[in-house]
């Protein structure tokens, strides 16, 4: 009897504590997410490159935890010379909230631009 109610408690603290872990972003979380995240790439890539012209955010993994979000990303966008792009994470609240920024991955000639401004975004 005794080991019958341990083990039941013991799934009971398991199942709490797995309510507290990030859940992956439903659609209007992921709409959020995205729109606060195009301000804070463009704030990124625009210490090396202008963002003249459209961009688009593609959102790779997307999780959400006591309101702050996760986020694997692309970011595509028009500058003077063509199109780039980055790769990265982020970690914000909401409405972009504390925001932590890591570019990961840039297209050639974004990594060009970083050379020649003397900024090092991507980790590569």
């Amino acid at each position: 009897m005794i080991k019958k109610s341990l083990m039941i408690a013991a799934v009971a603290v398991l199942g709490m504590t797995g309510a507290a872990q990030a859940a992956e972003c439903d659609d209007a979380q992921q709409a959020e997410a995205g729109s606060a995240l195009a301000g804070l790439a463009k704030a990124a890539v625009s210490k090396v490159v202008p963002v003249t012209g459209k961009q688009m955010v593609n959102v790779n993994a997307c999780d959400v935890r006591a309101g702050t979000y996760s986020i694997e990303f692309k970011y595509n966008f028009l500058g003077a010379d063509g199109l780039y792009w980055v790769e990265g994470t982020a970690r914000f609240g909401a409405g972009g909230s504390n925001p932590s920024v890591k570019i990961t991955k840039a297209s050639p000639n974004m990594a060009a631009a970083e050379a020649k401004a003397g900024v090092k975004l991507a980790s590569n």
